[in-house]
């Protein structure tokens, strides 16, 4: 891959050679340090770095790069290393608001419409942009939730409709589209045959959570949710007797019972993430994408598990590059 600067109005300034990139962008992070020796010092706050391939001769553009907030000077190294946020970085620094007077901003449409909506709404259009064409995937009557950051919500947005966030880099604007997820674990589940790992699986977490909001006493709100045996929530019990798990869940603060049952799915959903586990080695993948879904097999006991992709680093050294996927919470 080629590492490209350009000037904080996107002309091309070159192809910077001797560098060290370490760049991460998904659940956390979403920013980047490039580090040079002070003598080959060239870039300013303002200005872009984006990674390009090129394969068989033609350009590839790539989700890697961002723009540099920060330069930090090591006289005793002799080094100067830029840093900033990510493309990824940049959309999380953007908060998405309800309308005045509105509890949440509901989206529906074509997911690639609805993007735009948001990169608008954002303020964000100098830089990214949504094709023309639509996605073929449809958001219904999506509720926002409150005050999120713009890449956090646009990703939960589109998981609701079984769909990721792509982008890629070319000429002064950041391309946004919304393609399906991939579910890795259908075809590819990977078993301790082929390589190493950990899992940890809990059939038994949390299933039935009450969940309290505000009031007082016999007035307070109460609602009650349930996890049935593949993870879907909903207002019917599923285990019962001593495979009944329950906790609750004190929103007080809540206004609505609405709000009271999306909190309450959350924690649901993240109960249920925190009890299934898995933890591997999964360098140089880039196919993966932040969304994608794999799983692992383990053949003695048979467990098995499947994960989100939550994040990916990139770091390119002397050594060469390498791309690492992280699994989900």
């Amino acid at each position: 891959m080629d590492l490209i600067h350009e000037d904080s109005n996107h002309a091309m300034l070159g192809a910077i050679d001797r560098y060290e990139l370490d760049l991460a962008f998904g659940s956390d992070e979403n920013d980047f340090e490039c580090t040079m020796a002070i003598s080959d010092h060239c870039c300013s706050i303002g200005d872009y770095l984006a990674m390009q391939d090129v394969v068989n001769g033609h350009v590839k553009y790539t989700e890697y790069g961002g723009r540099i907030d920060g330069v930090c000077v090591d006289t005793g190294k002799e080094t100067v290393t830029y840093s900033g946020r990510t493309w990824q970085g940049i959309l999380s620094k953007k908060i998405v608001c309800p309308d005045d007077g509105q509890d949440y901003l509901v989206l529906s449409g074509d997911a690639n419409e609805v993007l735009g909506f948001l990169i608008q709404r954002i303020g964000a259009g100098d830089l990214f942009e949504t094709p023309s064409e639509k996605a073929g995937i449809t958001i219904t009557s999506y509720q926002m939730d409150r005050y999120i950051d713009a890449y956090t919500g646009m990703r939960k947005m589109l998981k609701c409709a079984g769909a990721k966030l792509v982008m890629y880099y070319r000429e002064g604007k950041v391309h946004l589209s919304a393609v399906p997820l991939v579910d890795y674990s259908q075809d590819e589940e990977w078993d301790s045959d082929q390589m190493n790992f950990q899992i940890s699986s809990n059939e038994r977490p949390v299933n039935h959570l009450i969940c309290l909001g505000k009031g007082d006493l016999s007035e307070r709100m109460v609602r009650h949710l349930y996890m049935d045996v593949r993870g879907n929530i909903s207002e019917t019990q599923t285990f019962f007797g001593v495979d009944e798990v329950t906790e609750t869940y004190d929103y007080s603060n809540v206004e609505s019972e609405e709000e009271l049952i999306t909190g309450g799915t959350q924690r649901l959903q993240e109960t249920w993430a925190a009890a299934n586990t898995l933890e591997t080695d999964f360098e140089n993948n880039t196919e993966y994408d932040v969304g994608d879904i794999v799983g692992a097999r383990e053949t003695i006991t048979g467990v098995t598990i499947k994960r989100d992709i939550v994040k990916k680093i990139l770091k390119v050294n002397s050594s060469g590059i390498n791309v690492e996927c992280q699994i989900g919470e």
